[in-house]
């Protein structure tokens, strides 16, 4: 708890850094009191008053009320103490410049001019899936390996805004995928480039999210869809077709005019209609072939517990140059 923070603090901002408890709680109302833990923090020579909330920390506007009631009783300032904290907590704090220190080493401390908040690392290092971004933009360094780009390039070439182009390659980056050099026609300039294969595979399938969103069943086939699922398996090994056609297609480019959707359950049963996958990014943006890349076609059926199916894509995959099991 205080202590891991004190003891952050010492190595890293004063070493004479002292937090005890405060014994002169007492000049507040029952409230206050009741509804925080207080301790005094001295800092770089500065005595400061630490709360930490018995429970929830209160909402911004309570808080900003709560602290002037405590400033002007103890003349101190006053530094909030977190054990853990939401990024948009963080960023509202700092927009209203309320101090506050995490137990993690985090601090913002504008009375002093620190603000270190680590959260790049928070945030991107901490990710368990990609992102559907951020698994676009792995799937373009996998098919472009010897690719060097920057983040304006990067953006131009994936229809991404930048905001997304930086995200996307943060998330890269901090899952120690991708690697950059400061260089460019300014010298300021971050230009990426992906780790060599077959690491780059073997650290990111892990983050691989299914691409499918929804599944519909439709008489039609859209122009736009390409083979997916065990349909496209079965061109590519020789595992058994289904029954039935299965697609994919963007559900962001869906023309729902151009086909009829069939709810009715005895009909998707009898007949052989088309099975059609309502994906998160276009499956057409590395597919060469009829059928969508085969990256996306191992996210979307990795799930699948038939060993069958396991060893179709393990064969499937064996043939490009950046797999390796």
């Amino acid at each position: 708890m205080v202590t891991t923070i004190e003891r952050y603090l010492r190595e890293n901002i004063d070493e004479q850094v002292i937090i005890k408890p405060w014994q002169k709680k007492n000049i507040l109302t029952v409230f206050l009191r009741e509804n925080y833990n207080y301790y005094e923090l001295t800092i770089l020579g500065t005595r400061c008053i630490l709360l930490e909330a018995v429970d929830e920390m209160p909402n911004i506007n309570q808080l900003q009320k709560h602290i002037k009631q405590i400033k002007n009783l103890t003349d101190s300032q006053i530094v909030l103490f977190y054990k853990a904290i939401t990024r948009y907590r963080r960023k509202s704090l700092i927009e209203n410049r309320i101090a506050f220190v995490i137990q993690d080493g985090q601090m913002y401390l504008p009375f002093l001019g620190l603000d270190l908040k680590k959260a790049e690392e928070l945030v991107e290092e901490k990710v368990k899936r990609f992102t559907t971004p951020t698994q676009v933009a792995y799937l373009y360094f996998l098919y472009h390996k010897d690719e060097v780009v920057n983040t304006t390039d990067f953006a131009n070439k994936l229809g991404f805004n930048m905001m997304t182009a930086s995200r996307a390659l943060n998330n890269l980056y901090h899952a120690n995928l991708i690697t950059y050099e400061i260089g460019g026609m300014t010298g300021r300039s971050k230009e990426y480039k992906r780790i060599k294969d077959p690491d780059y595979f073997l650290r990111g399938r892990d983050y691989l999210k299914t691409p499918v969103r929804k599944i519909i069943y439709t008489k039609t086939r859209p122009l736009e869809a390409l083979s997916a699922g065990m349909d496209a398996l079965a061109e590519l090994s020789i595992i058994n077709p289904p029954g039935h056609p299965i697609m994919a297609i963007d559900r962001k480019k869906l023309n729902r005019e151009q086909i009829e959707v069939v709810k009715n359950k005895d009909l998707i049963k009898d007949s052989k209609l088309v099975e059609l996958e309502l994906w998160d990014y276009d499956p057409g943006l590395f597919s060469n072939n009829q059928h969508v890349d085969l990256l996306s076609l191992y996210a979307s059926l990795k799930e699948e517990t038939d060993e069958r199916v396991e060893q179709a894509l393990e064969k499937v995959l064996r043939g490009e140059p950046w797999y390796m099991d």
